[in-house]
């Protein structure tokens, strides 16, 4: 065998072994996803994926704002290898610190492209399971439904029961369906809320740790009938507000309450209607 088909067979054996890596790659996911009945490593997974492309993103912006060239070391020196040429650079911190970020950031992106790559080629394979991925799917006549035909069946039920709520007093901006809240931002949430047919109720006594607490919005997944819990924080400003907040939130925790999956908060900051979409297409819907 002559040196060209030795190269060649070696490189296909290579090739081999790397395809036979990443079928088992896809295998394991694979088997974890359909064995997962609660959906919960599919939403996972989906989130990471966004999460990839806008650390990606991220990634490229600042490596365009970062030197050409690369770093070399020998022994402790230090140099910049840019258009063929080294350029002794051991005394400028500054250029060593930006080639390194630089070689740091150009592996991190090889990873990211590696493992969007992967996710991407499963997660195209699979059917879509959203509500709208189902309802494509039947006759047109069921289409043309409202959303909460087919809501989880503790969810009318959850709706019409009377609950103990705080306070009225103090509430005074009206939501399309004809709740009072007590803030404009309070009102957005809530008007969202009502346009993607998600159940809630506004201010419902829970009890923690024998304590009494009213959440902004306590609110069931519509399909999977899930309670998360929606709390708006938007009094900073007001003395011994924050105090206040920490306790909350240490409360919710310490129950069990998960951040960003069944315990969503909010800040004044942060309302707009872009950001409120995405927690919950994100959250909310995301099963």
């Amino acid at each position: 065998m002559n040196a060209r088909n030795v190269l060649k067979s070696k490189k296909n054996k290579f090739q081999d072994i790397k395809t036979v890596k990443f079928l088992i790659i896809v295998l394991k996911l694979l088997y974890i996803i359909y064995t997962d009945q609660r959906g919960v490593f599919m939403n996972s997974i989906m989130i990471k994926l966004k999460n990839y492309k806008k650390e990606l993103e991220a990634i490229e912006e600042e490596l365009r704002k970062l030197p050409d060239g690369k770093l070399k070391k020998r022994r402790n020196f230090y140099y910049h290898v840019i258009e063929g040429k080294e350029i002794g650079i051991t005394h400028n911190t500054k250029l060593i610190r930006q080639l390194c970020r630089k070689r740091y950031l150009q592996a991190l992106k090889k990873r990211l492209d590696k493992n969007i790559s992967i996710i991407s080629r499963i997660v195209d394979k699979l059917d879509n399971t959203t509500y709208e991925g189902i309802i494509n799917t039947l006759p047109a006549s069921f289409q043309d439904l409202p959303s909460f035909h087919f809501h989880h069946s503790s969810i009318q039920p959850w709706l019409e029961k009377p609950y103990k709520e705080n306070s009225h007093k103090g509430r005074k901006y009206e939501t399309k369906r004809g709740i009072l809240v007590r803030s404009k931002s309070e009102l957005m949430i809530a008007n969202l809320l009502e346009d993607y047919d998600i159940p809630y109720r506004y201010e419902d006594a829970i009890t923690l740790d024998e304590q009494t607490k009213y959440p902004d919005f306590v609110i069931k997944h519509p399909f999977s009938g899930k309670t998360i819990i929606w709390e708006h924080f938007g009094a900073l400003h007001q003395p011994g507000y924050e105090q206040e907040m920490n306790k909350k939130m240490e409360l919710y925790l310490a129950n069990g309450w998960i951040s960003f999956e069944t315990l969503i908060y909010t800040f004044e900051f942060d309302i707009n209607t872009r950001r409120l979409k995405d927690l919950i297409e994100n959250i909310i819907l995301a099963d």
